[in-house]
């Protein structure tokens, strides 16, 4: 398979076979699919996975866009928000920057890879540049704060609800 192949996963073998080239540092193009990462990815694009410990990009990083599978082993890219302790392991809080709410923490060695490239017909965007990374920087600051917000909201109303 040469880095130019796009493939899809629709089942655990294609799943499988995605996490087996990934560890073993093979980069891999997949179209995306779906919109909870609208407006940055809308759906028909492909993208550039790459295994973390390539390039120098050693671990995860806020504001990456992670490969990951949900408990129910489905794929989803989506936004790193933050870090937490949970279970004594370190677990991933992430989120669909069009989703309403965030994902459900995870475990950090269920990442499979972050989005490395963007690639259009005619050009490639590469997410590593000073640019998109201040750019995902502030996707994630304006995420968290939104999500503050949402939250004192709701103490908020609850406790005007008591009163």
């Amino acid at each position: 398979m040469t880095l130019s192949s796009v493939i899809s996963i629709r089942d655990k073998g294609a799943i499988d076979l995605l996490h087996s080239l990934l560890k073993q540092g093979i980069s891999v193009r997949l179209r995306v699919s779906g919109r909870s990462m609208q407006p940055f990815l809308n759906g028909g694009e492909v993208v550039e996975i790459a295994p973390y410990g390539m390039q120098g990009v050693r671990h995860p990083r806020i504001g990456d866009i992670v490969l990951f599978c949900d408990p129910q082993g489905n794929p989803l890219l989506h936004r790193f928000l933050w870090r937490r302790l949970y279970n004594k392991k370190i677990h991933l809080q992430t989120k669909g920057d069009a989703c309403a709410s965030c994902d459900t923490p995870v475990p950090v060695d269920r990442v499979l890879g972050y989005v490395r490239q963007i690639i259009f017909t005619n050009h490639t965007v590469d997410l590593q540049t000073l640019r998109m990374r201040l750019t995902a920087y502030t996707v994630t600051t304006r995420t968290i704060v939104l999500l503050l917000l949402q939250k004192a909201n709701y103490h908020l109303f609850t406790k005007q609800q008591l009163l």
